[in-house]
């Protein structure tokens, strides 16, 4: 998407105030990078509970200068890299494996199937060139094919996974870390998980409409366009609240390891991140700091200094959440509204109880949560 062709409407008063204070804020807490952007530990915040050094959100790291890899890993000394992103956004990095950032971390994948982590080997990459698959597929996944069309990679990672082990094994203590870089791909959400939970809240009349269509999208361009619409209009309508809404149900298993890497004090400092470090992590922010103690509004002030990052990146391609921009209504999803983490914070009170009654729903239980809450917050 031309982000130059949008029309944005005047900016009100009560906007450039809120712009201003928000530059203002990330001067003050934003780690002083010069290409990776939206950096900053979540001590930064606003009477946060947790202590500097120990974790920092972050945006796409594979962009780091010289000067970015000084700071983020001589001076703030981070050894372990925990990459969101789904396997088309690390298939579209071409600055994925730079050895002058990734040469001395150990890569680790992270399997949803079967909860299963892998140690890739040095020569192994993490998005090897695969066969192309046919492209006959059942059900649920010609809805993937309607965004995508017939020519795209498959967009669920479905590799095998071979030579791995339980991922709770990974988490288990193991002194011999402290002196090991890591980097983790968790890749918490991609386009299939958009669709489906998108195909869940669709009327029937639209869902019947839809399943009429599929069999053409492998052969019309038209019909893809066509199936596009009805999840486009609600995507489009829910907007960053419905996007958290779908990532807290659907990405519960990663962020679930997430918060378990996060909670190993060997690996500390960690940083993890996304594309512009603004939703998947931002709502992994969120949780931490909500179950740590910090006030709401401390928690949607943290969420919205990433409102300007799109604009920084200045990268048209670049995907929101896992989905591309060219599918997404741009001034509806690439800032950070402080009523959109408000909204957050609302719908999990309201779906699931609490921050804690959520985390034990994923597998987080009450040890799990002391533990991330100790090697967080004390010396």
């Amino acid at each position: 998407m031309d982000l130059s062709q949008v029309k944005v409407p005047e900016i009100t008063d009560e906007e450039k105030e809120f712009f201003a204070k928000t530059a203002k804020l990330c001067q003050e807490r934003n780690l002083p990078l010069e290409k990776v952007k939206n950096g900053r530990d979540l001590a930064s915040a606003r009477n946060s509970p947790v202590k500097p050094g120990r974790v920092i959100r972050i945006g796409r790291v594979s962009d780091a200068t010289a000067r970015d890899i000084e700071i983020l890993f001589h001076q703030n000394h981070v050894k372990t890299l925990v990459d969101l992103r789904s396997p088309t956004e690390l298939k579209d990095d071409l600055t994925l494996e730079r050895a002058e950032v990734f040469a001395n971390f150990t890569d680790m994948v992270f399997y949803e199937r079967g909860r299963m982590v892998k140690e890739l080997k040095p020569s192994e990459k993490r998005m090897e060139p695969k066969r192309k698959r046919d492209r006959v597929v059942p059900g649920i996944l010609r809805f993937v094919d309607a965004f995508h069309g017939p020519e795209d990679e498959d967009v669920e990672d479905d590799e095998e996974c071979i030579d791995c082990i339980d991922a709770a094994e990974l988490i288990k203590e193991n002194s011999w870390r402290r002196n090991r870089k890591e980097r983790h791909f968790v890749s918490i959400m991609n386009e299939l998980k958009y669709v489906r939970g998108t195909l869940s809240k669709l009327r029937k009349r639209d869902i019947a409409k839809t399943i009429l269509k599929s069999p053409t999208t492998l052969v019309s361009k038209t019909a893809r366009v066509g199936i596009k619409k009805p999840f486009l209009d609600e995507i489009n309508g829910g907007g960053l609240p419905m996007l958290n809404e779908l990532l807290l149900k659907f990405g519960a298993p990663g962020i679930k390891h997430v918060l378990d890497l996060i909670s190993d004090r060997n690996r500390h400092p960690v940083a993890f991140y996304c594309t512009a470090g603004k939703d998947r992590t931002g709502v992994i922010a969120a949780i931490i700091l909500a179950l740590l103690g910090a006030e709401d509004e401390d928690i949607v002030e943290d969420y919205s200094l990433s409102a300007n990052v799109y604009a920084e990146m200045n990268d048209h391609k670049a995907m929101v959440g896992a989905l591309s921009q060219r599918s997404l209504d741009a001034k509806t999803f690439l800032g950070a509204p402080p009523q959109v983490m408000r909204d957050t914070l609302e719908n999990i009170r309201a779906s699931y109880g609490s921050v804690e009654e959520y985390l034990d729903g994923i597998g987080f239980d009450e040890q799990s949560r002391k533990r991330l809450q100790y090697v967080l917050t004390e010396e």
